[in-house]
C-alpha cells in the first residue's frame, strides 16, 4: 500500500464519492416517507376539513340592463352588483386535535368563529353598465369557506334586523368561489344607510386557518390553547402572546391593507386578478408540529458529507500522528456506519420522537466506531478519544438543527474551528518527506 498522505488523501476521496450512494438513498427514504404523511394529510383533511380560508361576508344585489346585440336585437342581461362591509371584526378560538394514520400524526382544529361588522346600503346609481332594474328580492350575503364539508352544523346570519339561514353554495365572487350564501330579506334603496350584521360558524380544518381582509376595516382575534403557531400573511399581527398554554393573536387591516376594491361588479370582474389579490391579501395562522421529523432529518443529512469528512479527517490525523496505517475499506466502513446513523434516525424518531431518536442513533454510531477504532489501533485509550471526537461531532450536529435561524453562523464558526484545530495540529508535519506507517516498514 502506497505511504505517500497524498496517495491516501485521494484515496479517500474516493471513498467519499462511493458513500455518496448511500447518502443519495437515504434522501430518496426521507421523499418516500415525507410523500406517505402527505398522502395521510390529504386523506384526514378530505374526511375533515382542509386548510380553510374564510372569506367576505360579501352582499351580492343582481341588476340587469339591456343592450343591442351585432344583429340588432335587445338583449337583457343580467349583473351582480357587490359590495365589501365597511367594518368587520372576526373573533374565535381554535381547538386543536392530532389525528393521524399509522406513524404519521396530522393536527386538525375546530373553530368556533363570530363574524360581525355592517355595511353601507348599497348604491347603484353609479354602477357600471348602469341598472335598470334592480332585483332587491334576491339579495344574498355570501361567505367564503375554502373547503365547506369542514362546517360543523347549519348556522344563519342576521342582517338588519333578520334571520336568514345559510345554504350550500357561492357566487364565483372573483375573490372566493366556494361557501355558503342566505338570503337577504327587506333590502331596498330607501332602506337604512347601516346594514349590521352578526354569523357564528362552528369549522374543522387542517392545520391552517386563514382571514380575507374584506372591510374597510378589518380586526381578527384568535386565541387557542396550541403552544406553537405560526403567523402567516401580508400583515403583521397587531398582537401577539404565545407560551407553553397556547397563544392569543390579534390583527388589524386598514382599507389600504388588503388590496382590492370595497365594490365591483361581475360584469367587470377579472376573476384571475381578484383571486391573485385576495391570495396575496389573506393572512392567518398554521398549528405547526414542534418537530418535523422528515424535515430534521432531511436538514440532518444535509451536513452528512460535512461531517464524513470531519470523521476522515480525524482519523488521517491518527495516521499522521500515530505512525499506524488505516485501510481504504476500513475508512469505507466508517462511512457506511455514519450513513446508517441517518436511517437509525429516521425509523427510531417515526416511533419515539426526534430527540430520543437521535441520542439513540449518535450513542449507538458513537459506540460501534469506538470500538471498531479500538480494534484498527490495538488499544483502549484509541477507543476514547475517537468516542470523545464522535460525541462532540454529533453533539455539534444536534446543535446545529437545533439552532434553525442560527445554523449558518454556527455551522460556519464550526467548520472554521475544525480547520484551525487541523492546521495547528500539523503545523510541524513536514509534507515533502511524510511517509506513513510504522518507521521500521518506512526505512526499508
Amino acid at each position: 500500500m502506497n505511504r505517500s498522505p497524498f496517495v491516501r488523501l485521494a484515496m479517500m476521496g474516493l471513498v467519499m464519492f462511493v458513500l455518496l450512494v448511500p447518502l443519495a438513498m437515504m434522501y430518496s427514504v426521507i421523499s418516500e416517507r415525507t410523500a406517505r404523511r402527505n398522502e395521510v394529510v390529504t386523506e384526514i383533511s378530505a374526511e375533515s376539513g382542509g386548510a380553510q380560508t374564510i372569506g367576505g361576508p360579501v352582499l351580492v344585489v343582481p341588476y340587469s340592463y339591456s343592450r343591442t346585440d351585432p344583429s340588432g336585437r335587445v338583449q337583457r342581461v343580467f349583473v351582480q352588483a357587490n359590495s365589501l362591509p365597511e367594518s368587520l371584526d372576526i373573533s374565535g378560538r381554535l381547538e386543536p386535535e392530532i389525528r393521524g394514520r399509522s406513524l404519521f400524526p396530522v393536527v386538525i382544529y375546530r373553530a368556533h368563529l363570530k363574524i360581525q361588522g355592517h355595511f353601507g346600503r348599497p348604491d347603484l346609481a353609479h354602477a357600471t353598465p348602469s341598472a335598470e332594474q334592480i332585483l332587491w328580492e334576491n339579495a344574498t350575503i355570501n361567505l367564503g369557506v375554502s373547503d365547506p364539508k369542514g362546517i360543523a352544523r347549519p348556522f344563519g346570519v342576521a342582517l338588519n334586523g333578520q334571520r336568514q339561514p345559510f345554504v350550500p353554495g357561492s357566487s364565483d365572487l372573483g375573490l372566493f368561489s366556494t361557501g355558503v350564501h342566505a338570503s337577504v330579506v327587506g333590502l331596498s334603496a330607501a332602506g337604512p344607510e347601516r346594514l349590521p350584521f352578526e354569523l357564528e360558524i362552528d369549522l374543522t380544518g387542517t392545520r391552517e386557518l386563514r382571514f380575507l381582509p374584506g372591510g374597510n376595516e378589518t380586526t381578527v382575534h384568535i386565541t387557542s390553547p396550541w403552544p406553537h403557531p405560526s403567523l402567516v400573511g401580508a400583515p403583521l399581527a397587531d398582537r401577539r402572546q404565545i407560551g407553553r398554554d397556547g397563544f392569543d393573536v390579534s390583527w388589524r387591516v386598514p382599507y389600504f391593507g388588503r388590496g382590492f376594491a370595497p365594490q365591483w361588479t361581475s360584469h367587470l370582474q377579472n376573476p384571475d386578478l381578484m383571486k391573485a389579490q385576495a391570495a396575496a391579501s389573506t393572512f392567518g395562522v398554521v398549528l405547526m408540529q414542534p418537530v418535523d421529523i422528515y424535515v430534521q432529518t432531511e436538514r440532518a443529512v444535509k451536513y452528512a458529507v460535512l461531517f464524513i469528512v470531519m470523521t476522515m479527517v480525524i482519523a488521517f490525523l491518527w495516521e499522521i500522528t500515530g505512525a499506524v496505517l488505516v485501510h481504504p475499506v476500513q475508512y469505507l466502513f466508517i462511512g457506511f456506519t455514519m450513513c446508517v446513523f441517518y436511517l437509525l434516525l429516521l425509523s427510531l424518531a417515526e416511533h419515539a420522537g426526534f430527540d430520543i431518536a437521535y441520542v439513540a442513533a449518535a450513542a449507538a454510531t458513537v459506540t460501534l466506531l469506538s470500538y471498531y477504532w479500538s480494534w484498527i489501533l490495538r488499544g483502549v485509550r484509541h477507543r476514547w478519544l475517537m468516542g470523545g471526537a464522535l460525541s462532540a461531532l454529533y453533539g455539534y450536529l444536534y446543535l446545529l438543527l437545533r439552532l434553525e435561524d442560527y445554523a449558518l453562523l454556527a455551522g460556519s464558526i464550526g467548520l472554521f474551528a475544525m480547520l484551525a484545530l487541523v492546521m495547528f495540529l500539523t503545523r510541524r508535519v513536514n509534507w515533502y518527506d511524510l511517509r506513513l506507517g510504522p518507521a521500521e516498514s518506512r526505512r526499508v
